[in-house]
């Protein structure tokens, strides 16, 4: 037999053995049938889940009612120590004045210094803060029970308690309300002066005569050797001779130190060796307030100076907008409007309830049918040219208008964000250079200027004749392309 035969012979046995096998398993074959559902005993089951479920959560309440003001009494037990709640003194001002920064004696740079509170708070302090630095390193002493002297640490924070009693407001009640934004005006009003701008002229018949222009001023500097004063340009510009009238009645000779054309601003100088004690005793100088927070709209505030055309007079009412800005050359300021109704010629500034100054006084721009309401420069828009004119730098010139570059025309018209020119003004270095309107400046030097307030800032860094690389954007016939010019600057005069 050959191993072809062997093999079928071996394939036919295993299809014989499974068909064997398929027959004797064929009589386990069978069908599973499904338990039909007791559709009562689901019911019956779901009706106790539910009822169970109930009283859990009956007896979850119950336990928690009962056993709550055991576990937070325990968790939070209940502080009797005392709390001292500190006042600041009343002689220490909260918030630091317009100082000078060298020894006071060699008439070094001075530094006007307004924004105490990095929160930019209009009123220059938070209410919660409270200064700990004493002398006593934070311990305030007071009688002890049993009639000893006794210690009371000072708690590092302290809260303030204040405590609402309802009371009907009596005509007592409004008198001292006055009282007190009198006594608020009187102690600003110690920074202020009264400007007077002599000039002699002669009549037909050659008889000599004064012409005297008089204005509000504000003491914002010394410098060791003079004392510098804040005041209207026009009003000391063609004068013979400047005076100046302290709060205590004494009248100085004062001289023109620097002055800024696009304010109508200038300061002006008095020697401090000229001033007797009591002047220096009776004034102060000015404390410069904030007016970045969005939140000054509605403020309370008081006009002082000569808000009514009669020195020293006050007036009050409220911030009602601080959004119209205007523009000048090389710069612009925020306006404080407010609904104080005084001169059409009114000069001075405008305080806040803690006797900061928010304001310079100016009635330029006001519109005809507004022109009596009170109004100023935002003074955090023009502390920094302040501090220029006082330490009597000039004030470089370019010669553009500007504004802002909106998040519209940046999106929608591919405007570059920068300081973009509105006008150029004629005959300035910006003109003679080539800079046209619709340019877009984005850079000064080496600065970026990415808005207008960069552009500022920039600028006010500048001293004239200097040699600036100004480059510009303008547009092609398809992109802005850029462009850069070799300018030197001008000196901003009359």
């Amino acid at each position: 037999m050959n191993t072809e035969d062997i093999m079928e012979e071996i394939k036919n046995e295993n299809e014989q053995s499974a068909d064997s096998n398929e027959q004797n398993f064929e009589f386990i074959t069978e069908t599973i049938k499904e338990r039909p559902i007791n559709k009562r005993k689901v019911i019956l089951k779901s009706v106790f889940t539910a009822v169970l479920a109930v009283a859990f959560g009956v007896i979850a309440c119950f336990t928690f009612v009962s056993l709550y003001p055991i576990f937070n009494e325990w968790l939070h037990p209940v502080d009797n120590t005392k709390v001292v709640t500190l006042e600041p003194a009343e002689d220490e001002p909260d918030e630091v004045k317009i100082e000078e920064n060298g020894d006071g004696n060699n008439g070094d740079k001075v530094s006007l210094i307004s924004d105490i509170n990095k929160g930019d708070d209009a009123d220059g302090v938070s209410e919660n803060e409270i200064d700990t630095d004493s002398e006593d390193d934070g311990e305030v002493k007071e009688p002890a029970q049993d009639g000893t002297d006794g210690n009371v640490q000072v708690p590092e924070i302290v809260t303030r308690v204040v405590e609402t009693v309802e009371k009907d407001l009596e005509l007592e009640d409004y008198s001292k309300l006055y009282q007190q934004f009198g006594e608020v005006a009187r102690e600003a009003g110690r920074a202020m002066v009264t400007v007077t701008g002599v000039s002699a002229n002669t009549d037909w018949f050659m008889n000599v005569y004064e012409n005297k222009h008089v204005c509000a001023g504000l003491i914002v500097a010394e410098n060791g050797k003079e004392m510098l004063i804040l005041t209207r340009t026009s009003v000391i510009s063609t004068a013979d001779s400047i005076a100046v009238t302290f709060c205590d009645g004494a009248r100085y000779d004062a001289s023109m130190k620097k002055s800024d054309p696009n304010t109508d601003m200038s300061i002006i100088a008095v020697n401090l060796a000229r001033l007797s004690e009591e002047t220096k005793e009776a004034c102060k100088l000015a404390e410069l307030g904030s007016t970045k927070s969005s939140s000054i709209d509605g403020m309370p505030v008081i006009a002082i100076g000569d808000p009514l055309g009669v020195a020293g007079a006050m007036a009050m009412g409220q911030i009602t907008s601080h959004t119209s800005v205007r523009d000048m050359t090389d710069t612009n300021a925020s306006i404080l409007t407010t609904d104080i109704y005084g001169s059409s010629n009114a000069s001075g500034v405008i305080i806040n309830m803690s006797g900061r100054v928010l304001g310079i006084i100016t009635q330029d721009g006001a519109s005809i049918d507004a022109k009596n309401l009170i109004r100023g420069y935002a003074i955090s828009d023009i502390k920094d040219k302040l501090e220029k004119l006082s330490n009597g730098q000039e004030i470089a010139y370019l010669g553009i208008v500007g504004t802002d570059v909106t998040e519209e025309a940046a999106e929608d018209y591919g405007v570059p964000m920068g300081a973009y020119v509105r006008q150029v003004v004629i005959d300035s270095p910006a003109m003679e250079a080539g800079i046209q309107n619709g340019d877009v400046i984005v850079k000064l030097g080496t600065t970026d200027v990415k808005s207008f307030a960069d552009y500022k800032d920039a600028m006010l860094k500048c001293q004239p004749e200097d040699l600036m690389m100004v480059t510009v954007k303008r547009m092609g016939r398809e992109e802005y392309v850029e462009l850069s010019y070799e300018i030197e600057l001008g000196k901003l005069s009359e």
